[in-house]
């Protein structure tokens, strides 16, 4: 029977992978981790690598990521938050204003004395 893994999180240090693939499997849930080795040989092949990846069979994906879910860790299944926009610092907003009301008058000034 071939069953193909899935990567449910990614890590940058192998210490948080191994903890998690301890979790795991005490509750019975067979893992994998990928590219453990490498990264500890090249750390700068990590980003490379896409990190550190934690692997289970198809069929535990949905116990596995409620249990790193319930344990407070997110997977790659969870979308991070979108930062808030924020309004620009009154003073730039200020500097932007002065920029376009001298480009605006620098034109006029153009048209009315130097264009005649």
């Amino acid at each position: 029977m071939n069953t193909r893994l899935i990567t449910i999180a990614v890590f940058a240090v192998a210490f948080h992978a191994q903890l998690l693939k301890g979790r795991l499997e005490a509750d019975g849930i067979e893992c994998y981790i990928q590219d453990e080795h490498t990264v500890q040989v090249n750390p700068a092949l990590s980003n490379a690598l896409g990190g550190i990846k934690l692997q289970v069979k198809e069929e535990d994906v949905p116990l596995a990521v409620n249990l790193l879910r319930y344990s407070g860790y997110r997977t790659v299944f969870d979308t991070p938050k979108e930062p808030e926009q924020k309004e620009a610092h009154i003073l730039i907003r200020f500097a932007k204003f002065l920029a376009a009301a001298a480009a605006v008058l620098g034109w006029l000034y153009f048209v009315e004395f130097v264009g005649k």
